[in-house]
C-alpha cells in the first residue's frame, strides 16, 4: 500500500530556542530539518504564546523553507506576522498558527489580515495612556522631524554596478514589499514596488504619516550584495541583507508586508 510522500520543511530560528519556548537576543541561531507540518504547527503555537512577551532588542523569527516556498514568521506586536517569500502565493499579515500552516501547505491563496484578539486588546488599551507618556512621544516626534529636515546630505561610500535588465527585474520583484524599523510598529517605513518606485515614510502620533518621500531606484550590486540605487544627486544605496531586511542610511528595515499589502 503506497502512501503519498509527506512534504518536509527546514526551520531556522533567530532569537528563539529550537523548541520556540524561549526567546532572547543572546540565543544562537539554530536550524532544524525534516519537520512535518504538524511539528511546525507545534512550534508556531509555542511562538504565539511567547509573542506578547517580546521586548527590544530581541527580534525573534522563524524562517521556514520547503518545496512550497520560503516563509518568515516574525513575533511582532504580540502576534505572529507572516511573510511569504519566493512563492507563487501572495500572503502576508498577522495570522494564527493554523492559518500559517494552511498557507504553507497551499490550502489557501489569501489571508485575513484582521488583527486577532490580542492586537485588539492592545489598541483598546492605548487611548488610556497617561498624559506624560503622550507628551514624551510628541517631543520625540518633533525632535526627529527637525533632524530629518536639517540633516546633512548623505554621501555614497560604496561603489556599485548596475544590473542588466533581466536580473534587475527579478530583483525588484523579489524585494517588493513593505519594510519598517522597529518591531513591526516602527516610526519609519520603506515601500518598495516592483516598478522601481520607493516611498520613504515617517510616522507621527498614532502612526499618522508625517513625511513622505518618493524615489526611483535601479537594481545594482555593491560589495558582492544586491542593492537598489536611489536615483538622486547623492545616489545612496538600499542594501539588501536577506529575504526580510534592507539597510538605508545605516538603519535596518525589516519586512512587515508583502505585495498584497502594497496593492498591485
Amino acid at each position: 500500500m503506497n502512501k503519498s510522500k509527506e512534504p518536509l520543511y527546514s526551520v531556522a530560528f533567530r532569537h528563539l530556542s529550537p523548541d520556540a519556548k524561549k526567546l532572547g537576543p543572546d540565543l544562537p541561531e539554530t536550524q532544524l530539518h525534516y519537520l512535518s507540518l504538524k511539528q511546525i504547527r507545534t512550534l508556531l503555537e509555542s511562538a504565539a504564546a511567547l509573542a506578547p512577551t517580546v521586548l527590544p532588542p530581541a527580534d525573534p523569527e522563524l524562517r521556514i523553507t520547503g518545496e512550497t516556498g520560503k516563509f518568515v514568521i516574525q513575533l511582532r506586536a504580540g502576534n505572529l506576522n507572516f511573510v511569504s517569500w519566493s512563492t507563487s502565493r501572495t500572503a502576508g499579515g498577522r495570522l494564527t498558527p493554523a492559518q500559517i500552516v494552511a498557507t504553507i501547505a497551499g490550502e489557501v491563496t489569501a489571508v485575513d489580515d484582521a488583527p486577532p484578539a490580542a492586537a485588539r486588546g492592545l489598541s483598546e488599551f492605548l487611548p488610556s495612556m497617561n498624559v506624560c507618556l503622550m507628551a514624551f512621544a510628541i517631543m520625540a516626534v518633533n525632535a526627529f522631524t527637525i533632524w530629518f529636515i536639517f540633516q546633512p546630505p548623505r554621501k555614497l561610500s560604496q561603489k556599485f554596478s548596475l544590473m542588466p535588465a533581466a536580473p534587475a527585474e527579478r530583483l525588484l520583484t523579489e524585494v517588493a514589499g513593505i519594510y519598517e524599523t522597529g518591531g513591526g510598529v516602527g516610526d519609519r517605513r520603506l515601500e518598495i514596488k516592483p516598478d522601481g518606485v520607493v516611498q520613504r515614510i515617517k510616522f507621527g502620533t498614532n502612526r499618522a504619516v508625517a513625511q513622505k518621500q518618493t524615489y526611483a531606484v535601479k537594481a545594482a550590486e555593491a560589495a558582492g550584495k544586491p542593492a537598489l540605487v536611489l536615483v538622486t544627486k547623492n545616489q545612496s544605496l538600499i542594501t539588501i541583507n536577506d529575504a526580510v531586511s534592507v539597510v538605508l542610511y545605516g538603519d535596518t528595515y525589516r519586512r512587515v508586508g508583502s505585495m498584497a499589502n502594497l496593492g498591485r
